[in-house]
């Protein structure tokens, strides 16, 4: 056997089942390899990065890995947006790129670049395989990087002549199917933790996708009930915390985030403890910080990330799931009986609070305007599903605001949140990648026009990959000038004309609607549900007024009136 053959064989022992991206002359051993797996679904696409979206979205999706492939030089370059996008957010992918002959990669030979300066800084890990002995420790090296501590991207590069080359005995001892290396916190630390929220009044409990990773979220909910805390999620996390609880915020941030929900602001801005697991508190999730009279307990597997941005009374280093099960354990043998009985008047305000939140919001909802109100697009696709059969994506732009805010993710990953890098058009591939990963489930990609053109060549990838999905177009490109031509944003508008949407998916073999009118959203999503769950990848363009996907003014405005709701 070969070593290209040999790498295909060892994917398979890790449980690879999805590899996609676009051939070329030195990638083509490899992929050959990997086309005669009959356990993985191989998926051309139109271009690197959507390809890396869509190994990416299915990541999201599954919690496993999926491999990602393209040629040497400018076509491993082409998949740089997808592969920021997964060191952002840290999510396993697992990166293979065809490289020259060995004696050719520092010689600036055509469709050469430095791979491993390059991509070293946005991997967890990066190696080149340039020698057959070395196969099975980078793979397994590379494995092991992806399913412990932090996840992330792990890049490998395969010179051509190495992956033709006679590997003799091969043998592979995969780590996937072992169990899982976890670590637990300092107990010690627990405990202080375990005190400080006990005796708060007023705490509050925000989660990142750390917990999705560590596939925690029954133990967060255990621990939460325990204690009746109320848990808001950052955007990447959200559905890590089922969001039809009665202790669910929806979307937090420590302690304000540009798409907080009421309910989980005030809370946050008037907590005097704060557990904060697996997740970072980048810009757009601290729009707002905590007083610095609130402590903070911060729990994450990664070292780098404990008192990067702000310093925790209680810091505790270690696996989310691991932790929260030692929490939860600790407390029950700390703690008497009467602090773990349920706080009703806790469980009554966080009510109270959703009631405010949707009495402020329901003008939106439900606006008969004209141009459509995007956040009443959400509101209609959201009655015609069954959130616990579909997966939500939203992509970059105001649209993650008015798709995330609203909608409820009742369980792990059934809604697939994005941000720290933001590469407009991921939600494209990414869906495809959710298809992939659940192939009974309904996947629904909420997208800005501009965010389209980037992929959007890619819809014809969905329809030859058998991966139907919809694909739901915010279009606000028509903008009214309502200043004179004063807004730099309103003059770039004048000169963007922007395509025929429907033309285009329908050239791509996608069906098409377009809708501009409130009162037809709901027959024409029935219809494009339809056309999905029939097999068929659809695209419906609604025509809807640019809007703040922030509603920090609305909830400041009713703050203002007085609540009288008390979280204690």
């Amino acid at each position: 056997m070969n070593v290209a053959q040999a790498i295909s064989r060892a994917l398979v022992s890790e449980g690879i089942t999805l590899a996609a991206g676009i051939a070329g002359q030195s990638i083509w051993p490899v992929i050959d390899a990997i086309a005669g797996c009959e356990e993985v679904s191989l998926m051309y696409a139109r271009q690197e990065r959507v390809a890396f979206d869509i190994c990416d979205g299915f990541a999201r999706a599954s919690g496993n890995p999926a491999v990602v492939f393209t040629d040497a030089g400018p076509a491993a370059a082409n998949l740089m947006g997808g592969i920021v996008n997964s060191w952002g957010d840290s999510v396993p992918v697992l990166f293979l790129a065809g490289h020259n002959d060995r004696t050719k990669i520092a010689s600036k030979f055509t469709k050469e670049i430095p791979f491993l300066e390059i991509f070293g800084p946005v991997s967890k890990w990066s190696a080149m395989i340039d020698d057959p002995s070395k196969v099975s420790e980078t793979l397994r090296r590379a494995f092991m990087h992806m399913r412990t501590g932090r996840p992330g991207p792990v890049a490998l590069g395969v010179p051509l002549d190495v992956a033709q080359m006679d590997v003799g005995n091969f043998e592979y001892l995969p780590v996937s199917p072992r169990p899982r290396v976890r670590g637990g916190g300092d107990p010690a630390a627990i405990a202080i933790a375990i005190d400080m929220i006990s005796n708060a009044e007023r705490p509050y409990v925000y989660v990142g996708a750390g917990v999705l990773f560590s596939e925690a979220s029954e133990q967060l909910v255990c621990f939460a009930e325990l204690l009746t805390l109320p848990v808001a999620t950052t955007l990447n996390g959200k559905s890590a915390f089922p969001e039809n609880h009665r202790l669910a915020l929806g979307i937090g941030g420590f302690g304000r985030a540009s798409y907080s929900s009421l309910p989980a602001t005030v809370t946050a801005e008037s907590a005097d403890v704060i557990l904060t697991i697996g997740c970072g508190f980048k810009q757009h999730a601290t729009v707002v910080r905590p007083s610095l009279h609130t402590r903070h307990i911060q729990v994450d597997v990664d070292p780098v990330e404990v008192n990067r941005d702000h310093i925790a009374d209680v810091a505790i280093l270690g696996d989310a799931k691991v932790v929260l099960q030692q929490m939860t354990e600790i407390a029950r043998s700390r703690l008497p009986a009467a602090r773990l009985a349920p706080v009703e008047t806790r469980i009554k305000a966080i009510g109270e609070l959703h009631r405010r939140w949707m009495t402020v919001c329901e003008p939106l909802l439900k606006s008969e305007d004209t141009p459509i109100n995007p956040f009443r697009v959400t509101h209609e696709f959201a009655r015609l599903v069954d959130p616990a059969e579909t997966i939500v994506l939203h992509d970059a732009g105001t649209v993650r605001g008015t798709t995330s805010q609203h909608y409820v993710a009742p369980c792990p990953r059934s809604f697939l949140g994005f941000g720290v890098q933001s590469a407009m058009g991921w939600s494209i591939g990414a869906a495809m990648g959710a298809k992939k990963a659940h192939p009974s489930k309904l996947v629904a990609a909420f997208i800005g026009e501009e965010a389209l053109n980037e992929t959007a060549m890619d819809i014809e990838t969905s329809v030859r990959n058998n991966a139907p999905i919809l694909v739901v177009v915010k279009n606000n490109r028509k903008i009214p000038d309502q200043d004179g031509g004063k807004s730099k944003k309103l003059a770039v508008a004048r000169f963007w004309q922007g395509v025929d949407i429907c033309a285009l998916a329908g050239a791509l073999g996608a069906k098409a609607y377009r809708v501009e009118k409130p009162g037809d959203l709901a027959a024409t999503l029935s219809a494009a549900i339809a056309d999905v769950r029939g097999g068929r990848t659809a695209v419906v363009e609604v025509m809807t007024v640019r809007i703040n996907g922030s509603l920090h003014h609305l909830w400041d405005a009713n703050a203002k009136k007085g609540s009288g709701v008390a979280l204690g």
